[in-house]
């Protein structure tokens, strides 16, 4: 799992930074219980009907920037050590720079980030969001594509997030005004774990989100391959009500 854009960490480490969209999918978002709490940055892209109706896709990206992302992904994994230091050293909320040890020349690396996708539609998801009394948000499907959400739960205040497969402590702010990344303008917040070692646990990412100007909500959830399993992912867009 690879990020470009530095943010902050649930930890307040500054350590978070948002991965290359072609990664997300193609490698390529309610209501309480009536409970007084205080918003968390998951609950304006909730729908207040406390159920996600949406829409699976897939983004179906150029071959040639698959081909290029993942050798980026390759050289950033073999080095993950100086990758962490130098999304330290950069400036939040915008790409890294470039620097040769992303394993691609520098015109490959702005072309991954002004990289096109389109959407290809898979069907369609239902997902009841529920709120415990002591704040904490977890997900209930009876639907098959998005069995990972068993499991996973946003804690109290909405920054730290339990899944199966650990916990996810990176948190950071969604700003995306390129009208030409895959999900077009867009704002939200993503929750993230780094696997050091992808051959015993994976990477882990879940992000929460708004489009603009359609006001669609947007949500996916990106497991990173690992001993002998496959990338798992889920990409939803859905009405907020």
């Amino acid at each position: 799992m690879v990020f470009l854009f530095r943010g902050r960490d649930a930890s307040s480490r500054g350590s978070s930074i948002r991965r290359l969209q072609a990664a997300v999918i193609a490698l390529a978002c309610v209501s309480g219980s009536g409970l007084a709490l205080a918003a968390g940055p998951l609950d304006a892209y909730l729908p207040a009907s406390g159920t996600i109706k949406g829409r699976v896709v897939e983004l179906r990206v150029a071959p040639e920037d698959q081909a290029i992302s993942k050798r980026f992904q390759v050289a950033v994994q073999g080095n993950m050590d100086w990758f962490k230091n130098y999304v330290k050293s950069s400036k939040p909320g915008e790409p890294l720079p470039y620097n040769p040890h992303m394993g691609i020349t520098e015109a490959q690396y702005t072309q991954l980030l002004h990289m096109k996708a389109d959407f290809k539609e898979k069907g369609t998801v239902e997902i009841k969001v529920n709120r415990a009394a002591d704040g904490t948000v977890s997900f209930e499907t009876s639907d098959a594509a998005a069995a990972n959400l068993k499991g996973t739960h946003f804690l109290d205040g909405e920054k730290v997030v339990e899944t199966p497969f650990g916990k996810l402590t990176i948190f950071n702010e969604i700003h995306q005004g390129d009208a030409n990344a895959p999900f077009g303008v867009w704002n939200g917040a993503e929750w993230a774990r780094i696997s050091e070692d992808t051959t015993q646990s994976p990477s882990v990412k879940v992000a929460f989100g708004k489009r603009e100007p359609s006001g669609e909500g947007v949500f996916y959830y990106q497991v990173s391959p690992f001993k002998d399993q496959d990338e798992q992912s889920l990409l939803v867009l859905y009405k907020l009500d």
